[in-house]
């Protein structure tokens, strides 16, 4: 940034002439960017984290800049780098001529455990070789980049790197507009047309590919990325679950049947994709994926066993490998490495044991580095024992000492120690595009043994100064080619995994609904300003209570003369974060549900839900008026995402079955209300109880309006039941999930059996038939029998819905 004369350098000399580099203007600058992280739900997983998997993603809000002549010969060096191990991968997996020619010991081949054998002899396209490649650099005290490790395999960070350019360039917009920052949209433009240029067939009616990216599912460390990749790209997210392989083509299990797909961009490790041939225990691949490949039917992104030149231990023979295979000098240096496996290397390794860094030689076994002069006697002893029992799988480096780059801590700037991880695309002609950018890790310290964001490293943006605002448009995300079929997340099937959390979301977000009205008509009763008759009403409330799971039974039949202190009791029940029917309990079911799908909603969704989490996670007080203060707050918010979820989505599959859902989630509600209460048994006073029922299912006004005096048991349950102007009565749940589901592809029977379709509708026209009676209404007994009915009747229909479309145990017809 500053020279040592302490003048700035002239690369920054844009950044600091905005202002926005003093004190004051970061400071905002960094609450603005922390703001906009927070609404977008940008987060990494940090497994084992004790803040909780989730961690909110750790961007300084100084960016790291590099002068244009500086990044051109990075550029230069990683797009040779890029060509070498593409040529390496074609040679281990062909004819494996550096083997025979001893350009490559072969323990260092057949050693790795990423050297993949099924995929010896595999013919992969060659732009899906490494479609993707990343490397991490370091500079070093003489200003030179070097390598640390490639990363082809499964290289992260693209996503996050575009992330972080569209919060900083809000944050900071007069000074990347003094930067003349190069853009990233070109680099994505590159990547979708390189992956739909793989195809191996046209697929639709107009061509266009079906192309999907492979995620191993919400859990992995950077499923953001993934989803954030697939909706920028317009490609479908899938998990290995939502794909089969029939006659050696690789299908999509969709609502409308099987649909064949063409090019897999990839985010699952190699071992684990295909469980037939490679990893048998493995849950997140497809099987039969490699022999799908081998047939030409579907082109796999990077090709699978990428990830044997990913190996540490190859940078000691990067300089012949380059020779051999290139006739080059490596452009960029490497950080000089040692491997176990070889005599020379390994005696060097001990001579030097406490100047070096160790860390596992192939991917496989992980990243993490040590430090011999960092530990004690015992730990030493143990790392010097493990790596003669199997030196083949260690590496040691040099100690780098790397640069460091400006970062804001506590209102002023400190250095910190960074690792670069640069990215490049390969293009249909052969050759490699880079992003003229990319992503930046900070040490969590000023020391530097570790960069890790699983260790607490922050994350940067890069901006490669030079005159990227002349010659480039501006455009905020990738288009897809003219005549290319809409593959991106609203458009095409439906996979049935996806349906399925959609259904899931539904049903969370009324049963976390359902909660806030239950806990906000008892914190109402036992407010100091209740309404005469509260207290009686307390008892109907302590069984629902207790019907629904929030409280122990005992609590939930305390008698009248006990109901106070009962209540006040479940509040402090409720309050507990681990109550497994609490709000908490049930927003993390939601949150988790939304979290798979997070692709096929509205990006405000996850914005709001972010804002929801946060308030539902502060703890909740037993205090009645701090609990009606809080679900005052939590309540709109909840109807707020139910209208982004409904309102904000076309009328297509996703939003019906997010539809279905809710309201046959609400239906089941509403009898379990009834029962739960002992209006249905008729055990409660039931003055007290219609007068419950009423505030649950927001129908005061609509009564009041109807009938301004007195409760009337009649008038009442005919309201909730079978009223169909009621847009919360029992009625209108059934006919809405009647009216949807037969909207839905039809599904055939196995030959023997029944299409669960149809036995779901002839249940719904039952269940039509029993609210439109008047009887119950009239009649405890009636009432009482058809509680019982509907409660077997509709979680029948939610099992018939699965059985049929999540299950792909029938056939669909189109």
């Amino acid at each position: 940034m500053v020279t040592g004369k302490g003048r700035v350098r002239p690369h920054w000399q844009g950044f600091f002439s905005s202002g926005e580099a003093e004190a004051g203007a970061m400071e905002e600058s960094w609450d603005a960017a922390r703001r906009l992280l927070f609404q977008n739900g940008v987060t990494y997983h940090a497994y084992a984290d004790p803040q909780g998997v989730e961690r909110p993603w750790p961007l300084d809000p100084v960016p790291l800049l590099l002068p244009a002549t500086e990044w051109q010969a990075i550029s230069s060096g990683l797009r040779q780098r890029a060509r070498l191990l593409d040529r390496v991968f074609c040679d281990l997996y062909g004819t494996q001529n550096l083997i025979r020619d001893g350009v490559l010991p072969p323990g260092l081949v057949m050693g790795d455990p990423g050297f993949l054998r099924p995929c010896h002899g595999l013919e992969v396209q060659p732009a899906a070789r490494l479609t993707l490649f990343a490397a991490d650099l370091v500079r070093d005290s003489g200003g030179i980049w070097r390598v640390l490790a490639s990363r082809t395999q499964n290289p992260t960070g693209t996503g996050y790197a575009l992330e972080n350019r569209v919060v900083l360039s809000q944050t900071l917009a007069e000074s990347f507009r003094n930067c003349n920052v190069e853009r990233l949209s070109p680099f994505f433009e590159q990547l979708r047309q390189t992956l739909a240029s793989l195809a191996p067939r046209s697929s639709g009616p107009d061509g266009s590919p079906r192309m999907v990216l492979l995620t191993p599912g919400p859990f992995n460390e950077a499923y953001f990325e993934h989803a954030y990749l697939a909706r920028h790209l317009g490609l479908l997210l899938v998990e290995g679950a939502d794909l089969m392989v029939r006659d050696q083509c690789v299908y999509l299990k969709t609502l409308g049947g099987l649909e064949r797909i063409d090019v897999i961009l990839r985010r699952v490790d190699d071992d684990f994709c295909d469980p037939l041939e490679l990893r048998p225990d493995s849950a997140l691949g497809v099987p039969g994926l490699l022999q799908a490949v081998r047939s030409g039917n579907v082109t796999v992104c990077n090709a699978v066993g990428a990830g044997v030149t990913d190996s540490v231990a190859l940078l000691p023979w990067m300089g012949k490998l380059s020779e051999y295979l290139l006739g080059e000098a490596p452009l960029l240096a490497d950080v000089p490495t040692l491997w176990g496996g070889d005599l020379q290397q390994r005696a060097a390794m001990f001579s030097r044991l406490d100047q070096l860094v160790f860390r596992p030689a192939f991917s496989n076994l992980g990243h993490t580095p040590i430090h011999p002069a960092s530990l004690d006697a015992a730990a030493r002893a143990d790392l010097i024992h493990r790596i003669r029992r199997r030196p083949q799988d260690w590496v040691a480096q040099e100690a780098v000492a790397p640069s460091t780059a400006p970062v804001w801590r506590d209102g002023r700037m400190e250095a910190r120690p960074l690792v670069l991880r640069a990215f490049a695309c390969a293009t249909p002609d052969g050759d490699w595009m880079v992003m003229p950018g990319g992503l930046a890790r900070i040490s969590a310290d000023d020391r530097y043994p570790t960069v890790s964001l699983q260790q607490g490293a922050g994350a940067k943006d890069v901006w490669v100064v030079g005159s990227g605002l002349a010659t480039q448009p501006r455009r905020s995300r990738v288009t897809a080619p003219d005549g290319a079929g809409d593959t991106g997340p609203h458009g095409g099937d439906l996979p049935s995994r996806a349906a399925d959390h959609l259904f899931w979301v539904g049903r969370y977000a009324e049963r976390a609904d359902n909660v806030v009205r239950i806990l906000r008509a008892a914190a109402r009763r036992l407010s100091d300003d209740a309404h005469p008759g509260a207290d009686e009403e307390l008892v109907p409330l302590l069984r629902l209570m207790g019907w629904v799971g929030m409280i122990p039974p005992v609590i939930a039949a305390s008698p009248a003369a006990d109901a106070v202190r009962a209540m006040r009791q479940s509040l402090e029940i409720i309050a507990d974060p681990g109550n497994p029917g609490g709000l908490r309990a049930h927003m993390d079911r939601l949150r988790r549900s939304v979290l798979c799908v997070r692709d096929r909603l509205p990006a405000d969704v996850s914005r709001l839900l972010v804002v929801l989490d946060q308030r539902a996670s502060t703890p909740l007080r037993s205090d009645p008026a701090a609990v009606q203060l809080r679900l005052d707050e939590i309540a709109p918010l909840l109807a707020a995402l139910v209208g982004l979820e409904l309102d904000g989505m076309s009328r297509g599959p996703a939003w019906r079955f997010l539809v279905l859902g809710r309201r046959l989630e609400r239906a089941i509600g509403i009898v379990g209300a009834l029962q739960g209460s002992g209006v249905a048994a008729g055990t409660v006073d039931i003055g007290a109880a219609l007068s419950v029922l009423l505030e649950l299912g927001a129908a005061n006004a609509a009564y009041r309006e109807r009938h301004p005096i007195g409760i009337r048991r009649e008038a009442v349950l005919s309201l909730l039941l079978a009223d169909l102007e009621h847009p919360r009565s029992l009625a209108f749940q059934i006919q809405t999930v009647e009216r949807q589901l037969a909207k839905l592809p039809e599904v055939e029977g196995d030959g023997s059996n029944v299409s669960p379709t149809h036995l779901a509708l002839s249940l719904l026209s039952t269940a039509t038939q029993l609210v439109r009676d008047p009887q119950p209404a009239r009649d405890a007994g009636a009432l009482f029998d058809l509680t019982e009915r509907l409660g077997r009747i509709l979680p029948e229909i939610s099992n018939l819905l699965s059985q049929a479309y999540f299950s792909h145990v029938f056939a669909r017809t189109t």
